[in-house]
């Protein structure tokens, strides 16, 4: 006599279509970022920059795009930059000066490295990986080796440390098909095409041997001022003034 199968409880029979939904969504979630995210973190190999999505305001007073010049200092109003984000994946690679190979230099470059990280969680697009330097006599080989191996849509540097070796590196990635840089929270006194500089009065250091305590005040170095400085260099090199010192309003920050 054969045996007769015993039906599922209608109980057991609800968990397992569940369980059946819940695993199907699961794989089409992984398709469905698989299809959008091709690039998620792997920067491998080279991509297609993103270009510029939205505009900077009018107000932010950038000069005519065909006839600006590097190092032209541009001095927008507050918020003026908030229109503009990138138009997809954009790899961002910021190099800081560090005490070790984990640890900031000190308060003030932390700051800057916290205000890359709120932007790069407040803004989707943006993939984000933060290295700290911390030998001197290796800065120019180490960002030129970012230059030639990372891959990265945009090269931002973080410290006073960090502004002659990045000047000096830039000006071999600045032919064809050019490496972008941005220095954060400093300037640089003489700077090829493809470096940008973010600041504002008490955060000005441009190197050259030129005194720091001069141009910088490290109790200018604050959290807003961080944050809106980046933002609005980053919105900058995104609309096309890849030379230019973009000044944010410190007494507006």
């Amino acid at each position: 006599m054969g045996l007769v199968p015993v039906p599922a409880a209608p109980g057991r029979l609800r968990r397992t279509a569940v369980a059946i939904a819940a695993a199907l969504a699961l794989v089409a979630g992984a398709v469905l970022l698989l299809g959008t995210r091709t690039d998620a973190m792997d920067w491998s190999s080279p991509h297609r920059v993103p270009h510029a999505e939205g505009q900077l305001d009018p107000d932010f007073h950038a000069p005519d795009l065909d006839g600006f010049y590097s190092s032209q200092v541009v001095e927008p109003d507050p918020e003026t930059w908030t229109r503009v984000r990138p138009s997809g994946d954009y790899r961002v690679l910021l190099l800081a000066a560090g005490r070790s190979r984990r640890v900031a230099q000190d308060p003030q470059v932390a700051t800057l490295v916290a205000a890359a990280r709120k932007w790069a969680k407040a803004e989707g697009r943006v993939q984000l990986k933060v290295r700290y330097l911390s030998d001197p006599r290796t800065f120019i080989r180490d960002l030129d080796d970012a230059a030639k191996h990372d891959h990265a849509d945009l090269i931002m540097t973080a410290g006073n440390a960090l502004v002659e070796p990045v000047a000096a590196v830039s000006a071999n990635y600045a032919g064809e098909d050019p490496q972008q840089f941005l220095v954060l929270g400093a300037e640089v006194a003489e700077p090829t095409a493809n470096i940008a500089a973010t600041d504002w009065t008490g955060s000005a250091y441009l190197g050259e041997g030129l005194p720091e305590s001069h141009f910088y005040d490290p109790r200018a170095v604050t959290a807003p001022r961080a944050y809106a400085a980046l933002r609005a260099g980053v919105a900058a090199v995104l609309t096309g003034y890849r030379s230019v010192i973009v000044r944010i309003p410190a007494e507006r920050y």
